[in-house]
């Protein structure tokens, strides 16, 4: 489980793990974003409104999968793929999701395995 305290120091470390991570978030079961964190340097593709909206999406289809999870197990990540950007949403626990965009310089972002190793050493 990932306490408030930690997120902050989780996002700077995802953030720092490689130089395609565009931005970083930590929202609760209802979508609100409780820490965010941006790539210095980048500008975002979305409005603040807009990632608002992209987040509430994210938290809605992990609460679909989470019925769906007693038949095909626990959600591990969901991407979406875009001609510009990557999305990764990772359940943290019960209650938070991480919200992650990536430039779309990979066909399989090898990115995935890093963002996982670095929440199983928390």
């Amino acid at each position: 489980m990932v306490n408030k305290i930690n997120h902050k120091k989780l996002l700077e470390k995802i953030i720092q793990s490689n130089d395609i991570i565009r931005f970083a978030s930590i929202c609760d079961r209802f979508g609100l974003i409780e820490e965010k964190l941006q790539r210095e340097g980048l500008s975002l593709l979305l409005s603040e409104n807009d990632t608002d909206k992209l987040v509430r999406a994210g938290v809605d289809s992990w609460h679909y999968r989470k019925q769906l999870s007693n038949k095909i197990g626990k959600g591990q990540y969901a991407m979406a793929v875009y001609d510009k950007i990557i999305r990764l949403t990772i359940p943290l626990d019960d209650n938070h999701i991480l919200l992650v965009t990536l430039d779309n310089v990979e066909k399989t972002p090898k990115i995935v395995d890093t963002i996982k190793k670095i929440l199983d050493s928390k």
